[in-house]
């Protein structure tokens, strides 16, 4: 068994297939944006497609942000108090919006629905990562 790499803070650093394990295995994340040149939070349900990651949100905020293909950020964590244990994966990458049938209808057959008017019509956004990290407490010895 390999020695786990840590970070200067002494927190072990996930692989990218480990990140993406967390990603397809936790349904609800963060988007961090800039809005009016304020910093925004949101929480938001995700779902892998492919490589990318997508949601769907109706008008507003993060809506624009997809369509002026901005900058954002992912953010999932999970956290055991009893065992004292967590992680926690950011992924930073472009948000677009997706309007072509084919890959609406794809994205449609995904476990991933909003939990605000799920009846409304959304739009799906997509998030192409340009990085994906993460960290994990390390285990006590």
């Amino acid at each position: 068994m390999t020695e786990p790499v840590l970070d200067h803070a002494g927190l072990e650093i996930l692989t990218v297939e480990e990140c993406r394990t967390h990603l397809a295995a936790t349904p609800v994340g963060r988007i961090g944006f800039v809005d009016r040149g304020e910093p925004v939070i949101l929480p938001v349900t995700i779902g892998l497609w492919g490589e990318s990651i997508v949601f769907t949100t109706a008008a507003g905020s993060k809506l624009e942000a997809a369509i002026m293909n901005r900058p954002v950020a992912i953010e999932i964590d999970g956290w055991d108090a009893t065992a004292r244990s967590g992680w926690s994966v950011l992924v930073k990458g472009t948000a677009t919006t997706i309007y072509e049938g084919r890959e609406i209808a794809s994205l449609d057959r995904l476990a991933s629905r909003s939990w605000v008017r799920p009846d409304e019509p959304k739009t799906w956004v997509q998030i192409r990562a340009n990085e994906i990290t993460g960290r994990r407490l390390p285990v006590e010895r």
